[in-house]
């Protein structure tokens, strides 16, 4: 009984299973295009940031690191965050480091969005093509199973009816293949990036004695 339908729903074809793999080509691409966006839009430039900053935390120049790190970036961001802290009159090398890791994990999550969908894509779309050749497959031999025996025997009906099938294999994995690829290369991406905050971060906790001196902002309470 169970196996009778679950043959019926397997009957439905694998159509379905094409239109699926369409939607979630498409979702890939519109992920990688958020994720382009964003990564050209906050380009590291690390190679302009860091002789200035380095420069100005050896002077004790407050004023000329932030003007450094005042454009929106992921070392930037994680950067300003330790410098706002300096700047509001922390002078521990404690609390400044852990108010920069704490940017640093929201900087992380604002660019590791919307991957996690990517990865699953590109390691369950071949899988998904495959049951989706399963589907076709059953289909075809339960309508060979319907024909005369003259017409059952004909190879090129069999192998036409197979070919159809092998086309959601074969959809899936070009599916898989640029979301998987997409993915390597957000987070190789991120990587290198948090690879940089981390070095500069190191920097500004080294440079912090330099600012000892420098004037803290008071509040102007009355």
């Amino acid at each position: 009984m169970i196996s009778e339908r679950l043959l019926e729903l397997s009957l439905i074809g694998a159509e379905w299973v094409l239109w699926l793999l369409f939607a979630l080509s498409l979702y890939s691409i519109a992920v990688l295009a958020d994720r382009v966006i964003l990564y050209t839009r906050t380009r590291e430039k690390i190679a302009e940031l860091e002789p200035g900053l380095t420069a100005a935390l050896t002077n004790g120049d407050l004023d000329g690191a932030r003007q450094q790190v005042k454009q929106d970036s992921l070392v930037r961001n994680v950067l300003r965050a330790g410098l706002d802290a300096i700047s509001s009159g922390k002078r521990d090398p404690g609390t400044v480091e852990q108010t920069m890791m704490g940017a640093l994990s929201r900087e992380r999550a604002r660019y590791e969005a919307r991957l996690t969908p990517l990865a699953t894509i590109g390691n369950n779309a071949p899988f998904i093509g495959l049951f989706g050749t399963v589907l076709g497959i059953i289909q075809a031999f339960h309508q060979l199973g319907k024909l005369d025996a003259s017409q059952a025997a004909s190879n090129q009906l069999v192998m036409s009816s197979i070919s159809e099938a092998l086309v959601a294999t074969g959809v899936g994995i070009m599916v898989a293949i640029p979301a998987v690829a997409a993915f390597n290369w957000a987070r190789s991406n991120i990587s290198a990036r948090i690879k940089h905050a981390e070095s500069l971060m190191h920097a500004v906790i080294v440079g912090l004695s330099n600012f000892e001196t420098a004037p803290v902002k008071e509040s102007s309470g009355k």
